[in-house]
């Protein structure tokens, strides 16, 4: 990838929102923001921890004192917030943890992940074996994806949070909290006066993953739909800057935009189905050329789509007598 440089945003009340390109994993680039009022500063999601994800981060926070002349430094940061506990947002924390005492915020949905990560890493990784054997995958398949699944966010260890955020907050007088579980369970936008940090929720180029509910509560496409509706009616916003990609300046169109999406891609999965379906077959049928971790991130959206379905009767078990009778029988999907 290019590379890219720091970019400076003003709100409409003058506050200063820098925007940090960090690379969390080898294809997929994402941005911290560090948010300056005033003798306030915050930092917003802190990258993966892996890769050059530390050093850009540090060296992005040593650029923005030496090249835009902020008064900013590591012991001078008054709050880090993680805007949803996935490891490309919130890993380099072990790191920051070691320059900084500031108290880290994060939704109280999302709080576990940090402070328990390794027991949530253990049990999501059991809930996700369940899934895939259901989903069709022999042994050896499944194997192979539990253990891309852990790979990487076994780094992160676990460490205290000072503060939780819950919807309609105001975090330091500041940060204007809604919470949008869909993507994640706590994951949040932050409002700053005409500026909305919209993290994976509101993107314009990226695709948004999406898991099953039966995975992990609170996530799922019927969340992620109803909290695209909460945002919609949000006065005043004028840029939205997400976790990945470009900003975003006309919000009502970006949902209109992923709501279509999302409409095509349950559209999609339910012609699928014409015929019985297991949901390995299903990705196998969509996505025919995926491979490594895009399959498992592939299976997963296909399983949380299929959930959206069966959960309005618009699929039925076809082979509900052999699923009922074995433990380990597939479900396959059919259309009603």
């Amino acid at each position: 990838m290019a590379e890219e440089t720091i970019t400076r945003f003003s709100t409409s009340s003058g506050i200063r929102i820098y925007r940090i390109p960090v690379q969390v994993f080898p294809s997929l680039r994402a941005y911290a923001h560090l948010v300056v009022a005033d003798d306030y500063t915050a930092l917003v999601d802190t990258g993966s921890g892996q890769g050059p994800s530390d050093e850009q981060l540090r060296a992005g926070m040593a650029a923005i004192a030496d090249d835009w002349g902020e008064d900013v430094s590591w012991a001078g940061l008054d709050r880090i917030v993680i805007t949803h506990a996935h490891i490309d947002h919130h890993g380099g924390l072990n790191m920051v943890r070691q320059l900084t005492d500031a108290p880290i915020a994060v939704h109280e949905l999302d709080r576990r992940v940090l402070i328990h990560h390794e027991e949530r890493l253990a049990l999501t990784r059991f809930r996700l074996g369940i899934f895939l054997r259901r989903a069709g995958f022999d042994e050896t398949h499944r194997m192979r994806l539990l253990k891309m699944y852990s790979g990487g966010k076994d780094l992160f260890h676990s460490l205290p949070v000072q503060d939780v955020m819950r919807d309609g907050d105001l975090l330091d007088g500041l940060f204007r909290v809604i919470h949008v579980p869909g993507h994640c369970p706590g994951q949040v936008c932050l409002q700053v006066d005409d500026m909305l940090l919209t993290a994976d929720h509101v993107l314009p180029g990226v695709a948004i993953f999406l898991a099953p509910e039966s995975l992990t509560a609170s996530t799922g496409v019927d969340h992620f739909l109803q909290s695209l509706r909460k945002i919609a009616p949000i006065k005043g916003v004028n840029l939205c800057l997400g976790g990945h990609d470009r900003p975003v300046q006309d919000l009502p169109a970006a949902i209109v935009r992923i709501e279509r999406t999302q409409q095509q891609r349950i559209e999609r999965i339910y012609s699928a189905c014409r015929e019985p379906q297991s949901i390995s077959a299903l990705t196998r049928s969509l996505y025919p050329s995926i491979s490594d971790y895009d399959e498992l991130l592939a299976i997963q959206k296909v399983g949380a789509y299929v959930e959206y379905l069966d959960q309005r009767g618009m699929l039925e078990v076809a082979n509900l007598d052999e699923v009922a009778e074995n433990e380990l029988g597939v479900p396959r999907y059919r259309a009603l």
